[in-house]
């Protein structure tokens, strides 16, 4: 931990609900496949469906570079800091620019369809209607 006061931060509010995934691993399961199936069956607008599509095909888009991140340790190879902390770096600022980039499109009124692949996997996803 380089930034202790975060760490702390972290074990007092976000361990109890880490606990309770890793006590039932079958929960995580159940509550991606509501958040995912659940738009599609209620009386949501569009919006808001290609919303929640889009923002789980993100979260299904930041598997990729942590099955990278295994990968590569799996493999045992001592890459240097210098090489390992920047791409991390680089993950996390895309996501966060992405968040930013749908919450001010929303809030504009505009819808954020303009993320590659993802945006047109979404619109897909949700079908004309």
């Amino acid at each position: 931990e380089r930034i202790p006061p975060l760490g702390d931060i972290h074990y007092v509010a976000l361990r109890p609900i880490v606990e309770g995934f890793e006590a039932a691993p079958a929960l995580i399961i159940v509550l991606f496949v509501l958040f995912s199936l659940g738009p599609r069956f209620t009386n949501q607008s569009r919006e808001v469906r290609f919303n929640a599509q889009q923002a789980i095909l993100i979260d299904v888009a930041l598997i990729f570079p942590s099955l990278l991140g295994s990968a590569v340790a799996e493999a045992d190879a001592n890459l240097p800091r210098s090489i390992l902390e920047p791409s991390s770096n680089f993950v996390w600022y895309f996501y966060v620019s992405l968040v930013i980039y749908c919450v001010t499109s929303n809030l504009r009124g505009k819808k954020p369809d303009q993320i590659p692949f993802i945006s047109n996997i979404a619109e897909y996803a949700i079908g004309p209607f």
